[in-house]
């Protein structure tokens, strides 16, 4: 069962390698350089999402055909970026998730027969708190893949996208989890934009115990009923016990879409359903 399911992956990368639409190209933001190739997972309406690293112009994008891409959308935190193809019959690849996601797991590269493994999930680098947890995947491959490039699950479904390669640690790259995506589209969908949200709470970096430090005043938070010294237990699907989990958690927030707090407010289990709303700094002001 296990080499029927690794060869249908194989199968739907073939494909769509063939077609031509994988390979992204990204001129530099400064003059002077290579432009940079990535690849891209195919989305519905013949969109297509990859990474634009540091240093390149997600607006400035051509397919392998040479054709201009028009930029739909660029998540300046991730990198993430949906470009619409001119002309495309494609369909949308599978995509499962990354959550269930352990240490030792295998996913699979297009045309990869051995698996990549899951090494750790990393949510700091360099002593600072990422925004976004990233996957640390070790290949087998002599080079580490291009950005952009899908990671699959044994079931053909698209759960991560590599985004930048880690020489110093084997042969591997960090991997955006799949719901970045997902985030993405719906902001993309509601508002047209890539928009931060806000529930206007604040929690203790420093503690030990996730707790709540400061609700704003009619904040979303505040509606919802958080208290200060609330325990933070837990954002949505995403359990969370550091300010680092906390943060990761706090991205997949979308603005108007009902999110579930789990709390302890002294030995009481509390289950909340809160309201984010766009982070004020990013409000746009009607005429």
């Amino acid at each position: 069962m296990r080499r029927i399911v690794i060869i249908l992956v194989l199968s739907w990368a073939s494909a769509f390698s063939l077609r031509g639409q994988g390979t992204v190209t990204f001129a530099l933001e400064k003059e002077g350089g290579d432009p940079v190739k990535a690849l891209s997972v195919p989305l519905d309406g013949g969109r297509i999402a990859t990474v634009a690293v540091v240093g390149t112009d997600p607006g400035k994008a051509a397919s392998e055909a040479g054709e201009e891409l028009k930029l739909v959308g660029h998540d300046p935190v991730t990198r993430l970026t949906i470009l619409q193809l001119p002309n495309s019959g494609a369909k949308a690849a599978p995509r499962g998730s990354a959550l269930g996601l352990l240490v030792g797991d295998a996913v699979y590269l297009p045309k990869q027969k051995r698996a990549s493994r899951v090494v750790r999930w990393e949510n700091t680098f360099r002593g600072k708190v990422l925004p976004v947890a990233l996957i640390r995947i070790h290949h087998p491959a002599d080079k580490p893949p291009l950005p952009g490039t899908p990671l699959m699950n044994a079931e053909g479904e698209v759960v991560a996208i590599c985004h930048e390669a880690v020489p110093k640690f084997g042969n591997g790259t960090f991997a955006l989890p799949v719901e970045v995506v997902d985030r993405m589209e719906y902001d993309l969908r509601t508002s047209g934009r890539v928009t931060p949200c806000w529930i206007g709470v604040t929690v203790n970096a420093a503690s030990a115990v996730l707790s709540v430090q400061m609700v704003r005043l009619k904040s979303p938070g505040h509606e919802a009923g958080v208290r200060k010294g609330d325990i933070l237990l837990s954002v949505g699907p995403r359990r969370v016990s550091t300010y680092a989990e906390a943060r990761d958690a706090f991205y997949y927030m979308v603005a108007g879409k009902a999110t579930s707090l789990t709390l302890l407010r002294g030995t009481q289990r509390l289950n909340l359903k809160v309201i984010p709303a766009v982070n004020p700094a990013y409000v746009i002001e009607e005429e």
